[in-house]
């Protein structure tokens, strides 16, 4: 997960640590953003820009690494 920009950068570098910090208290794999190579394209995000489509839900188990 990314934080919003407009939160500005003590919430977002606080944000940042969260998710790192649970992986290791849990001792869970991290995958530190899920939507790497789908955010910002055009093809595989829908026309807000935001949600994924349908062909990127496929990306998902090759983004979080193997089982």
């Amino acid at each position: 997960m990314e934080a919003p920009p407009n939160f500005g950068r003590d919430y977002i570098e606080a944000f940042h640590k969260v998710y790192p910090a649970l992986a290791k208290q849990y001792q869970v794999p991290l995958v530190p953003f899920l939507l790497q190579g789908v955010a910002g394209s055009e093809t595989l995000n829908q026309r807000d820009g935001i949600h994924p489509t349908a062909p990127a839900r496929g990306l998902w188990p090759t983004m979080c690494g193997p089982s």
